[in-house]
C-alpha cells in the first residue's frame, strides 16, 4: 500500500508578474497587468489535491514511489502561463518575471522563475511544436533549480535542491490531468540488473590531461553540444509507438540529464535538427540489436553517421529496452567514435533511467570514469574515489554489493568533475558552441594542510567560498583517495573510507556523520582510520545557477597516525544528572595526542543542550589537554545535554556517548529527629510558593529513594533525589523554581514499594 501525502484541497499556485512592484507602504504586491491571478480568479487555479483512490487509471503506472502526493492539473491554465515564459537567450531564469509554483511532496509549494529553455534544435522544435522545455530558478529556495517539459505525454518537472530532489510526473501513462509529486529517495529499488561497460577507445591520446585541476572557467560559459539521439523500435513501442510520443519521452530524459550537466558542468545537449529520423518505431526493421549493447555501439556509430552525417553532431547515443549500458570513454567530438553510447532498460523512464543510467553512460562519453571501489564491478583503480558501490553518478549505486544506497544521487563526485572539466575545456571543447552565461564560478578557500590527527577519532572539516554574483552556495566535502579495491568495512592502504553525501548549505562536514556519532552507530562507507595513513579531501562549492552552474574546488590533506588515539570523552558518558552551579569533572582519554606528531597542547570543552545538534556553550576554553577539567555547571536546564571536547588548532574531537540531564540545584538534609514508623510524603511548604519550597519525607528503613518534579503535562522538570540509598530518618529537600513559569507542579516520591504523588502551586 502506498502512502499518499495530501495538502490543501484547492490552492492557487501560479503567479505571472509583469511590471510588478512591491508597495512598502501597504506590504502588498501590486501589478500594472491583469496577468496576476488572484485567489478568487477561477482561471488562476492550477493545482488541486486529489485522493489517489478517486483517480481513474487510464494506463499503466510505470512510476510508483513509496510515498507521493496526488494532484490534478489545469492544463489550459498551465499552457497560458508557460506561453508567456521568455526565451532564456533573452532573459536569464533568475531575472524572469514569470513565476510558477509547484506542489512539493510534503504538501507545500515552491515558487520558481521560469524561462523557455529548448533542448531541440529550432528546426526540430518547429516540426514538433507540442514539445516544449523550460528551466527555472527557485525563489523560496535559492539553491533550487527546475527543469520542466510539456509534451504529448503530459507535464514533467524535476527539481534539484539542497533540501532534496523531487519530481512531478503523470499518475499513469496517457493521463495528462493527474500527477504525482515525490522525492527521489522514495523510489523503490529497480529490480532490473544493469551492467555498464566502458569501452576504452583506441585513440584517446587527446584525453591524457583529464585530471586538470583548473575549474576557473567552469560556469562563465555554457557549452552546448549537438546530440544525435536514436531509439530502437522496442523503446518507441514502450512510449506509445509513434515518433511524437517516443521523441517526447526522449526529450523528457534529456531535459532531466541536462539539468544535472548544466548544474555541475555548465554543459548542455540539444537534439539535432533532423533527430526525428533516428526515432524508429518498427523493431523488425530498425538498424539495432535491442538486447545487445556491445553490438549496438558500432551499429549506432554507423547509423548516425549515415543518417545525420558526422559533421552534423557532436555526441550520439541510442536508447533501448535491453542491453544495459556501454559507452566509449572521452569520445565526444571524436569523429568515428562520438556516437558510441548505449543505454537500455526494460522500463526506460524516470529518475533511475535518466540519472543512474543515461547520465552515467553519457558521463563516460565526456571522459568520466567509474568511481566505485568495490571489487568485481568494473572499477577503474585510478578514479575509484568512493567506497563500496559509490553513490554519485559515475558509481554503481544499487548494482554493486555492498551497496551504499539503491540509486545514484544527482551530482558528480569531484573526481568526475575534474575529469570532465579537463575534457570539456580540452579536446572535448573543440566542437560545442560556447555561450556566455553571465555567471562566475565560486572560489573555495581551505585551511592549511599537513597536520596529524589520532586514529579512531571523529573530526570536522571546514572551508569557505565566495561567489562574485552572491549566488547561494552549496558545499560538498569528499574524500579524494584511491587505493586497493575491497569491502568498505575492511579497507587497506589508501583506499577511500568516507562516502560522498549530497551537497548542503554548510561549508563544514563531520566525519563520520553526526547521527552516527550521537547514536553510536555506523553507516556503510563511513569508517574512521584505524592505521597510519594519508587522507585527502576536496571541498566543492556550487552556485546551482539555472542555465549554467558554476563550481570551484580545492584540496587539503593530513595524516592519521596510529601512535595516537582514539581520543575519547570518558565522563560524562552516561545518563548522569548535573545540577546547575555545582562543580563537575569532565574527563577524556588524551591517547598521546598531547605528544608529537599530533602535538595538541590544549582543548576546548563545549556543552550542547539540544542532544548534540549544536554546542553553543563554552565550559572551558583553551585548557590543557591533560585528560580532566573541573567545570561549573551553567544554568541551562535540559534533559538532552552532551559534552564535546575538541582540539585547539586541529580538527579532531569527541562527544559524550549519551544525553544527560542538567537540573536545578537542590539540597537534601536529614533532620536528625529519630526514625519514623512508616514511609511518608508531606505537603510542600510554603504552598503556594515563589520561588523556593521545601518537601519533607520520611524513610523508616534503608531504601533507594527517588524524588522527582513534573509539570502539569507530566514532563519531568527536576530530579531532587536520584535513586539515592538513604538511611532511616526524616528528610527535607529544597526545590528552587526561579527559572520556571507559574503553574501547577507535581512531586513524586518512590522508596522501595512506596510511591506517592502530591501537587504544589508556583505563583510569581
Amino acid at each position: 500500500m502506498k502512502k499518499v501525502i495530501l495538502g490543501a484541497s484547492i490552492i492557487l499556485l501560479v503567479v505571472v508578474l509583469v511590471n510588478l512592484h512591491f508597495d512598502s507602504g501597504t506590504n502588498n504586491f501590486s501589478s500594472n497587468s491583469n496577468l496576476y491571478a488572484s485567489v478568487n480568479d477561477v482561471s488562476g487555479v492550477l493545482w488541486t489535491d486529489v485522493e489517489s483512490s478517486s483517480i481513474v487509471q487510464v494506463g499503466d503506472r510505470v512510476i510508483v514511489p513509496d510515498y507521493y502526493r496526488t494532484v490534478s492539473l489545469n492544463m489550459s491554465e498551465l499552457r497560458n502561463i508557460l506561453n508567456q515564459a521568455p526565451l532564456e537567450s533573452i532573459v536569464k531564469a533568475k531575472n524572469s518575471s514569470v513565476i510558477l509554483s509547484l506542489p512539493l511532496p510534503d504538501g507545500s509549494f515552491g515558487r520558481f522563475k521560469i524561462v523557455e529553455s529548448p533542448v531541440m534544435a529550432p528546426e526540430l522544435a518547429a516540426q514538433f511544436p507540442e514539445i516544449k522545455t523550460y528551466c527555472g530558478q527557485g525563489i523560496d529556495d535559492g539553491t533550487a533549480n527546475v527543469r520542466l517539459d510539456l509534451t504529448p505525454q503530459g507535464f514533467h518537472a524535476s527539481v534539484l535542491s539542497v533540501n532534496g530532489r523531487f519530481f512531478i510526473d503523470p499518475y499513469s501513462k496517457n493521463d495528462v490531468t493527474n500527477y504525482i509529486s515525490y522525492y527521489s529517495k522514495d523510489l523503490s529499488v529497480d529490480p532490473n540488473e544493469f551492467v555498464c561497460q566502458v569501452e576504452n577507445t583506441p585513440d584517446n591520446s587527446k584525453n591524457n590531461n583529464l585530471l586538470l585541476d583548473n575549474p576557473s572557467s567552469i560556469g562563465d560559459q555554457l557549452r552546448t553540444y549537438r546530440l544525435a539521439l536514436a531509439c530502437t523500435g522496442e523503446y518507441a513501442a514502450y512510449h506509445g509507438g509513434t515518433v511524437p510520443t517516443a521523441l517526447a519521452a526522449m526529450t523528457t530524459s534529456i531535459n532531466r540529464v541536462n539539468q544535472v550537466y548544466e548544474n555541475d558542468l555548465s554543459v548542455r545537449m540539444v537534439l539535432v535538427a533532423n533527430n526525428s529520423l533516428l526515432v524508429y518505431t518498427n523493431s523488425s526493421t530498425d538498424p539495432y540489436t535491442n538486447n545487445n549493447g556491445s553490438t549496438m555501439l558500432s551499429q549506432n556509430q554507423s547509423n548516425i553517421d549515415a543518417v545525420i552525417g558526422s559533421a552534423n553532431y557532436d555526441i550520439g547515443h541510442v536508447f533501448s529496452t535491453g542491453g544495459g549500458g556501454i559507452a566509449g570513454l572521452g569520445v565526444v567530438c571524436v569523429s568515428g567514435q562520438k556516437a558510441r553510447g548505449v543505454t537500455g532498460l526494460p522500463a526506460p523512464v524516470g529518475d533511475p533511467f535518466d540519472i543512474d543510467y543515461v547520465a552515467h553512460e553519457m558521463g563516460h562519453q565526456f571522459a568520466g570514469n567509474h568511481t566505485q571501489n568495490n571489487t568485481n564491478c568494473n572499477a577503474n583503480p585510478s578514479t575509484a574515489f568512493e567506497p563500496g558501490s559509490a553513490s554519485t553518478i559515475m558509481g554503481y549505486a544499487g548494482v554493486c554489493a555492498p551497496n551504499l544506497q539503491n540509486h545514484s544521487d544527482p551530482y558528480f563526485h569531484v573526481g568526475s568533475l575534474i575529469e570532465i572539466d579537463g575534457f570539456t575545456t580540452g579536446f572535448g571543447g573543440t566542437c560545442p558552441v560556447n555561450t556566455a552565461t553571465g555567471n562566475n564560478a565560486p572560489t573555495v578557500t581551505l585551511p592549511s594542510s599537513g597536520f596529524t590527527i589520532p586514529i579512531g577519532t571523529p573530526f570536522m572539516l571546514t572551508g569557505s567560498a565566495t561567489d562574485p554574483d552572491s549566488d547561494p552556495l552549496t558545499y560538498c566535502w569528499e574524500e579524494y583517495d584511491v587505493g586497493p579495491q575491497g569491502n568498505p568495512n575492511s579497507p587497506s592502504g589508501t583506499a577511500p573510507i568516507f562516502r560522498s553525501f549530497n551537497p548542503t548549505t554548510s561549508p563544514s562536514r563531520m566525519f563520520p556523520k553526526k547521527s552516527d556519532i550521537l547514536n553510536n552507530t555506523t553507516t556503510l562507507g563511513e569508517r574512521l582510520p584505524t592505521y597510519t595513513r594519508l587522507l585527502k579531501f576536496r571541498l566543492t562549492a556550487r552556485d546551482n545557477r539555472a542555465g549554467g552552474g558554476g563550481h570551484g574546488y580545492d584540496l587539503m590533506f593530513f595524516t592519521a597516525d596510529a601512535s595516537a588515539g582514539p581520543f575519547l570523552v570518558t565522563s560524562p558518558n552516561t545518563a548522569v544528572v548535573w545540577e546547575e552551579g555545582h562543580s563537575e569533572m569532565v574527563t577524556w582519554d588524551v591517547a598521546n595526542t598531547n605528544n608529537a606528531p599530533v602535538s595538541c597542547a590544549n582543548v576546548n570543552i563545549l556543552l550542547s543542550t539540544d542532544g548534540g545538534d549544536t554546542f553553543p556553550i563554552t565550559l572551558a576554553s583553551n585548557t590543557p589537554n591533560d585528560g580532566s577539567e573541573s567545570i561549573t555547571v551553567p544554568n541551562n536546564l535540559t534533559a538532552t545535554a552532551r559534552v564535546k571536547v575538541e582540539s585547539v588548532g586541529n580538527i579532531f574531537f569527541d562527544l559524550s556517548n549519551a544525553n544527560f540531564t542538567i537540573q536545578m540545584a537542590s539540597s537534601i538534609s536529614n533532620l536528625n529527629s529519630g526514625v519514623p514508623e512508616r514511609f511518608g510524603l508531606a505537603q510542600n511548604y510554603p504552598n503556594p510558593f515563589n520561588p523556593e519550597t521545601k518537601i519533607n519525607f520520611d524513610i523508616p528503613s534503608k531504601s533507594a529513594v527517588t524524588l522527582k518534579i513534573y509539570d502539569i503535562r507530566g514532563v519531568l522538570i527536576n530530579t531532587l533525589v536520584n535513586s539515592e540509598v538513604l538511611s532511616p530518618g526524616f528528610y527535607s529537600a529544597s526545590f528552587n523554581a526561579a527559572s520556571l513559569p507559574s503553574g501547577v507542579y507535581y512531586y513524586r516520591l518512590e522508596a522501595g514499594s512506596f510511591v506517592e504523588t502530591k501537587k504544589m502551586l508556583l505563583i510569581k
